[in-house]
C-alpha cells in the first residue's frame, strides 16, 4: 500500500510596497512626502512669465499705466494731497502704522504712521514685480509717490499746525511731525524736510511714467 503524505501550502509571500500605495503605508507616505516638498518647492519660486499677449494689448497696457500715473499725479499736486477715497484709505493705513507700534517708544510711534503710508505700496511694488505684474508694480510707485507728498504737506504743518488731523483736540499734541521734529531739535528746518518730501513724491511719479515709457518702448521693439 503506498503511503502519501499531506502537503500544506503556506501563507503567500508578502507583497513588496510599491509607491502607488494607499496613504498610511510606507510607500503611500514617502509619496505623500514627496508631493508636499514639491508643493512646497513651487510654493517658493517665481512664476512662470505669462503667455505672450497681442503686442497692441501690452502697448494699451502701458499707455494706461502711463495715464493713471498722470491722472494721479495732477491730482496729487493739484489738490495740496488730498484725493477722496484714495487719502482716506491713506488715512487709514497711516493710523494702522501707529496700532503696530504701539509698544514702541512715543518718537518710533510718531513716524510709523506716515513710514507705513510710503512703505505699504513700495512692498507691494516689490510682491507684483516678483509675480511679473510690472503693470501693477507701476500703479504702486504711482501710489507710493501720492503718499509721500501727502507726507510732505503733514511736514510742512509741523509749526502751523492748521491741519483738522483724526482724533486731534485742537491743541495740536497729537501732531505726528511737530513731536518728530521737535524731539529732534529740527522744528526750524520744516520747511527743508517737507521740500525733500516733496521732491521724492515727484521723483517717484517720473520713476513710474518712466517704467510705462520703457515697456512700451519694449514692445514696439519686439
Amino acid at each position: 500500500m503506498r503511503s502519501t503524505s499531506d502537503h500544506t501550502e503556506g501563507p503567500p509571500a508578502p507583497r513588496p510596497l510599491a509607491q502607488g500605495d494607499a496613504p498610511g503605508t510606507r510607500g503611500g507616505a514617502a509619496t505623500g512626502a514627496g508631493a508636499r516638498s514639491a508643493r512646497l518647492g513651487l510654493a517658493g519660486r517665481r512664476p512662470e512669465p505669462r503667455p505672450a499677449e497681442s503686442s497692441w494689448a501690452l502697448a494699451w497696457q502701458w499707455i494706461v499705466a502711463a495715464a493713471i500715473t498722470a491722472v494721479l499725479a495732477w491730482l496729487t499736486y493739484s489738490r495740496d494731497g488730498w484725493i477722496p477715497i484714495l487719502s482716506a484709505f491713506d488715512l487709514g493705513v497711516h493710523e494702522f502704522g501707529h496700532l503696530l507700534t504701539f509698544w514702541a517708544p512715543p518718537l518710533l510711534r510718531s513716524f510709523a504712521g506716515s513710514l507705513l503710508q510710503v512703505a505699504a505700496p513700495l512692498a507691494l511694488c516689490s510682491y507684483f514685480w516678483w509675480r511679473r505684474d510690472a503693470f501693477a508694480a507701476v500703479l504702486m510707485v504711482a501710489w507710493a509717490g501720492e503718499n509721500l507728498h501727502n507726507v510732505s504737506v503733514y511736514v510742512a504743518d509741523a509749526q502751523a499746525m492748521v491741519l483738522p488731523l483724526f482724533g486731534d483736540d485742537g491743541s495740536g499734541a497729537g501732531h505726528d511731525w511737530h513731536s518728530i521734529l521737535t524731539a529732534l531739535g529740527w522744528l526750524d528746518a520744516t520747511d527743508q524736510i517737507a521740500l525733500v518730501a516733496k521732491t521724492g513724491s515727484a521723483i517717484l511719479f517720473v520713476v513710474a511714467v518712466g517704467l510705462a515709457a520703457w515697456g512700451f518702448a519694449r514692445v514696439r521693439r519686439a
